[in-house]
């Protein structure tokens, strides 16, 4: 893969203080903004379609070696330890395992890291999240909700009951972030993930 100098970024959404993206690209980091304010196809877009409000760009900077440097941003801890860190190329942060000081500690290195030794090979591939039920149910043992059976599907919308047996649908790593029925307690989700959850009758 050809080593081209360009832009990390770092992009945030007024719908969700833990929702943000880190990209790469060679052009102006401007023009990269546009194009995730108008791909209503790809995860980014689909937030500015949902909520209405489009993404801003917190900072950029320029490298010398764009894949290695957003290689080297994403290939870490706890990415390639935690299912729901990394999902549809959008960082989804928390006070637990991912912050900003982790976020700055990674464009720190980023900035930092150059080109590539072997400039004949490509760059380590993002990390994939980790999926499954068991990690569901685990994040889930101290809420008051349970999964319906058969939702075993990893990230994608899975059925799930409160004590009040109001059951909904919900991405598994949603839920984990926000364990709660969005019937009795909608206030504690914010407004992008509420209107992506399917109340069942």
């Amino acid at each position: 893969m050809a080593v081209k100098a360009g832009f990390i970024y770092v992009l945030t959404h007024p719908s969700d203080p833990y929702l943000i993206k880190v990209g790469m690209t060679t052009r102006a980091p401007e023009i990269r903004l546009k194009e995730h304010n108008a791909e209503f196809d790809k995860a980014a877009g689909k937030v500015v379609e949902a909520t209405g409000q489009k993404w801003i760009i917190k900072e950029y900077f320029s490298v010398e070696d764009t894949y290695n440097a957003e290689s080297v941003f994403f290939h870490r801890s706890p990415l390639t330890e935690l299912p729901y860190a990394l999902t549809n190329e959008l960082l989804v942060l928390d006070d637990k395992h991912m912050n900003w000081n982790w976020v700055n500690d990674g464009l720190k290195t980023a900035k930092s890291i150059g080109i590539r030794r072997n400039t004949s090979q490509p760059p380590i591939s993002k990390p994939k999240p980790k999926k499954g039920a068991k990690w569901i149910e685990a994040e889930l043992r101290n809420s008051d909700l349970m999964p319906i059976k058969g939702y075993g599907n990893g990230i994608t919308k899975v059925s799930f009951q409160c004590s009040q047996k109001h059951i909904f649908r919900i991405s598994g790593f949603n839920v984990v972030r926000f364990p709660f029925c969005p019937v009795c307690e909608p206030d504690r989700f914010d407004a992008y993930t509420l209107r992506k959850v399917e109340v069942c009758e």
